[in-house]
């Protein structure tokens, strides 16, 4: 193993954290990483990555994975160490992946000045137990949405070491706390802290221009519930069809859902409506969804609860797009309503109803006051209650709490 200086006093850890090949991955934890930076602490992110023998048979479920490497590397001014460990791609195997990635992690119990460690995910708090106690320091976990929802039933036996010897939990929202209560995790442990938007990268621009353009920006899975709004802007249009030269829909991301969703729109014959663009593929991956929210009228996350209990958290991209002052067409879904407020900042519909999102398009395309009005409301409210700034401080605080 190559030796670490012991120069570092929080420790990130986060599998998946951006890289010059997949820069969209998690980009909320990379600015939290600069926030400790700009607050005086020194984080070192351990990103654990995947090697499998068997890579070959997965190679979409692999496709965006970076190589190991176990030298400390500079990703935009941050410190990262990717070092190997071996994942299987099967939910049944779930402890072994977790002793692997714990075992991982147990190769940097020799940096005794760090004074914190914060695992994004569930599975990356369980599995910095073991070094949390070998350098005895406090844990914080932050969950996102899969992690307390599907998965949390493989995750559970697993769960209740971590919320026994955890110090702290965090929660996007009231709807993640109370699934977090019901996996067995203290209420008294677990703090809502939401993320935060760079308002100076994502800023106001509610100008129309051109056409109509209404925009989706996802991970083409079956929970964002992306079909549902393609069929509503078929019965939009199939009601207005003089208004189809003057509207666009646009959805940018990729995902095994994706090509369901093209066959979907190639049946219901809106090539012309619809683009796809794979943003993904592209290393200037989230300039283009900066562009994509600055050129929209209309934003539109339709996310949807699966029957195996997959759910949202709070989307970054609907605080994203609210801070460019778009208003959101979105669902009564997990923590939304808590990101998007109905008829202030948005319009929020039940899930799986094509024609209310058909009703709500309508509604803000022909009232163009209402559009720009909910648009002006979504920039104040997360300059109040996702403004990156302020959440980084509500963060810092939650760490000098723990110190003392």
């Amino acid at each position: 193993m190559i030796f670490i200086k012991n120069e570092f006093d929080v420790l990130v850890i986060r599998d998946h954290y951006p890289s010059e090949n997949n820069p969209s991955s998690s980009p909320w934890v990379y600015d939290q990483v600069i926030g400790l930076q700009e607050m005086g602490y020194k984080p070192l992110v351990i990103s654990p990555t995947p090697i499998n023998p068997f890579k070959k048979y997965f190679k979409k479920k692999f496709r965006f994975y970076d190589s190991p490497c176990k030298e400390i590397e500079s990703y935009k001014n941050t410190n990262v160490l990717r070092p190997p460990y071996l994942k299987i791609p099967n939910d049944y195997f779930i402890g072994v992946t977790l002793k692997n990635l714990t075992n991982c992690l147990l190769r940097y119990n020799h940096l005794t000045d760090i004074k914190i460690i914060h695992a994004h995910f569930g599975q990356n708090g369980f599995a910095s137990l073991v070094l949390k106690k070998k350098l005895n320091v406090p844990l914080i976990t932050s969950f996102y949405g899969y992690d307390s929802g599907r998965l949390s039933i493989r995750y559970k036996p697993f769960y209740k070491y971590l919320q026994r010897e955890g110090d702290l939990f965090l929660a996007l929202s009231k709807d993640m706390k109370k699934d977090l209560v019901s996996l067995g995790f203290n209420e008294e442990k677990i703090l809502i802290h939401h993320l935060g938007v760079n308002l100076e990268v994502f800023r106001f621009n509610n100008k129309l221009i051109n056409k109509f353009t209404i925009l989706t920006v996802a991970r083409l899975d079956q929970v964002k519930g992306i079909e549902y709004a393609i069929n509503a802007v078929h019965l939009f249009l199939t009601k207005y069809p003089k208004i189809k030269s003057d509207f666009l829909y646009k959805i940018v991301g990729s995902g095994p859902h994706g090509d369901a969703l093209k066959r979907l729109v190639n049946k219901l014959q809106m090539n012309e409506s619809v683009v796809f663009i794979d943003n993904l593929s592209q290393k200037n991956s989230r300039d283009i969804v900066l562009k994509e929210m600055q050129d929209c009228d209309l934003f539109v996350l339709t996310s949807i609860k699966l029957k195996n209990g997959t759910k949202e958290g709070t989307p970054v991209v609907l605080m994203e797009a609210q801070s460019c002052g778009k208003p959101c067409i979105t669902t009564f879904h997990a923590g939304i309503p808590e990101v998007v407020l109905n008829n202030k900042t948005g319009l929020l519909v039940q899930e799986k109803s094509s024609l209310d999102i058909s009703k709500a398009i309508e509604r803000l395309y022909f009232n163009r006051i209402l559009l720009e009005k909910l648009g002006s409301n979504a920039r104040e409210h997360i300059n109040r209650e996702f403004n990156q700034k302020i959440q980084m401080e509500k963060l810092g605080n939650i760490f000098k709490s723990l110190f003392d």
